[in-house]
């Protein structure tokens, strides 16, 4: 009787397919932006309200949420409990909240942080859509340098920190995700950007630069060990809680530093592409071949090596389509969404959303980049009278052009025991790059002998060769292929874990049978006749893929020095070979072109 009394339109609700279909077509269009011209439909009856309301049709709402935004990474990185329709539905709303705060275009400090934190993890799962949405609907290029300027514009002593550093974290990164026209971006915002970031680069060691602070070899931290061992790497990343697919979710707030570089580079290498040379220049030698001849031994500078690191060497920009090596958009990115889930309880032993935090063979191969100093005495200056402004600091380059080969102790081998620091103060010897001293590394065929002086034993670690059907020599990998698989895979819950208020799933690795990670590498013939040469040598730390590599000068009167710590970056960080580096203890930062490791074997 109350059907009848409907009208013909209302009698579709009865028809579900029907309606639901007009309401998502009516959502879709257009592609960008909330669905706004659903409200109309929801307007039209009280009928028609109760059968699209979010509260009785999820899976409608559900649907519009994978036609409008990038699904992909979310089903590969989490389990369907946090994918179903009613957790989609929830996110889509929590979006649509978003994107309309990022749009009116004001910045109002802590009300931005769901907007800062919401658009940072869509552009993480971006597989284009996403961007779309922020980019072209939501204008958050602009959104983003107003992020900026309201929290470091107004720092002006030494001493002063950003009033909010988890949302300035969030800004900076936001803004070096979307920096893909600075050349034309104008000389006042480029200024604006360049003033607000140069502080936070002058003073590094204040601001967290790692997950973890880098004294620290041996994570997660046992139970016993109720204190953190302060190192180089600043201070000790944030941890943040966002309300993420219907789900409370933990996370570390991504670091600082290697934020404020990125967005310093690109604009600073962005000036130079119109620059002249320093008129100086002009009396190197033209080429190599006029310094032999005027019987200059290298190394030693030419003309052609100043202009080609002036004008060619470049920080590429986020998410280069070059960078991907066959892989989506999304999944270069699962690192850092890994280390971002994973890295922010330096006592958590479970870890239950972990995954692969450093790709096998990210390290291998020619990187070419630029090391940044502050100048020394004007440093100290500014570090000892707080009346110095930071931006006084002058920042100078040097290049850095080296070749890395990696090298893995497999589990049929033990691998090196990380020292204790020397000085007593707690954590593992990060002036040796987590190395015994006196270590003792002979090259062979396939791999290094190494011998630790500490236990008197030889180990093994097998050179990697990312670019060979079979990575390692034919008798490691057929000990591999004999003892365990490749890879990672994810699996469900168990009933009783789905009732739990925490994780609802774990991500479970398959090992690959690497214990350790040692990286070598040298300065190639071309680069080292200009800039000098050098050696390298270093460790992966497997709780977060953090690197730390040594430096030593081969065949020049200086001694040896430290190369920064540093994560190898996803391509937040880097992409088509160019990753970030930042050194807190000098206030060294480093650029480097070229382009998974969790608890007990590297997965």
């Amino acid at each position: 009787m109350v059907q009848f009394s409907l009208s013909p339109f209302e009698r579709l609700a009865h028809t579900r397919p029907v309606l639901d279909l007009i309401a998502f077509y009516v959502a879709v269009d257009p592609f960008l932006g909330p669905p706004s011209n659903l409200v109309s439909l929801l307007l039209a009856s009280r009928t028609v309200h109760e059968h699209l309301c979010v509260k009785n049709n999820p899976h409608l709402y559900s649907d519009i949420f994978r036609y409008k935004f990038d699904v992909a990474a979310l089903e590969r990185r989490l389990s369907p409990t946090w994918t179903s329709a009613s957790c989609l539905a929830n996110e889509l709303r929590l979006r649509c909240v978003a994107l309309k705060y990022i749009r009116r275009g004001r910045v109002s400090g802590p009300p931005d942080r769901d907007a800062l934190w919401r658009s940072y993890l869509m552009m993480l799962e971006n597989e284009g859509g996403n961007e779309q949405h922020l980019c072209q609907w939501a204008n958050l290029p602009q959104w983003a340098l107003s992020a900026v300027a309201l929290r470091c514009l107004p720092l002006r002593d030494y001493d002063d920190l950003p009033p909010d550093p988890e949302g300035t974290s969030l800004a900076l990164w936001l803004l070096w995700m979307t920096s893909k026209r600075v050349r034309s971006e104008g000389i006042n915002p480029c200024s604006m950007v360049l003033s607000s970031v140069s502080p936070l680069l002058v003073r590094g060691y204040q601001y967290p630069s790692f997950f973890a602070p880098d004294t620290h070899f041996y994570l997660p931290l046992c139970d016993e060990h109720d204190t953190i061992t302060a190192g180089f790497s600043g201070a000790t990343t944030l941890v943040s809680s966002v309300y993420y697919c219907a789900h409370q979710l933990q996370l570390a707030v991504p670091p600082l530093t290697p934020a404020a570089l990125l967005n310093y580079l690109v604009r600073r290498e962005a000036r130079q592409d119109n620059a002249r040379l320093h008129p100086q220049v002009a009396d190197l030698p033209a080429t190599r071949q006029e310094a032999i001849a005027r019987g200059i031994s290298a190394p030693a500078l030419t003309q052609e090596d100043v202009a080609e690191f002036h004008y060619h060497t470049r920080t590429h920009f986020f998410n280069n389509p070059r960078s991907h090596g066959g892989r989506s958009v999304s999944e270069t990115l699962d690192v850092e969404w890994f280390r971002l889930v994973s890295c922010h309880d330096l006592w958590d032993v479970e870890r239950p959303l972990r995954g692969i935090v450093y790709s096998l063979g990210t390290f291998a191969g020619n990187w070419s980049g630029r090391m940044i100093l502050p100048d020394t005495q004007t440093h100290i200056n500014a570090t000892l009278d707080h009346r110095i402004h930071p931006n006084s600091v002058q920042m100078v380059q040097e290049r850095v052009s080296c070749r890395f080969e990696e090298h893995h102790c497999l589990r049929f081998s033990e691998p090196l025991v990380a020292p204790l620091c020397p000085s007593g103060s707690g954590g593992e010897d990060i002036l040796n790059a987590w190395l015994p001293r006196n270590t003792r590394i002979r090259r062979k065929a396939n791999g290094l002998q190494i011998f630790d002086p500490n236990t008197g034993k030889d180990t093994w670690y097998e050179t990697y060769c990312p670019d060979r059907t079979q990575p390692y020599s034919p008798a490691a990998c057929q000990r591999l292929l004999n003892e365990s698989g490749m890879g990672w895979y994810r699996r469900s819950p168990s009933a009783s874990a789905a009732d739990d208020d925490e994780y609802e799933d774990y991500v479970e690795e398959t090992l690959s049978g690497v214990l350790d990670i040692i990286i070598t590498g040298e300065t190639s013939e071309k680069q080292g006749e200009a800039w000098g040469y050098y050696s390298y040598i270093g460790r992966v730390r497997r709780w977060d893929g953090l690197v730390v590599l040594l430096r030593i000068p081969v065949r020049s009167p200086f001694i040896p020095c430290a190369l920064p710590a540093f994560h190898i970056p996803s391509p937040i960080r880097w992409t088509n070979r160019h990753m970030t580096v930042a050194d807190v203890t000098s206030s060294k930062v480093t650029s480097m072109g070229r382009a998974s490791l969790v608890g007990g074997e590297i997965p």
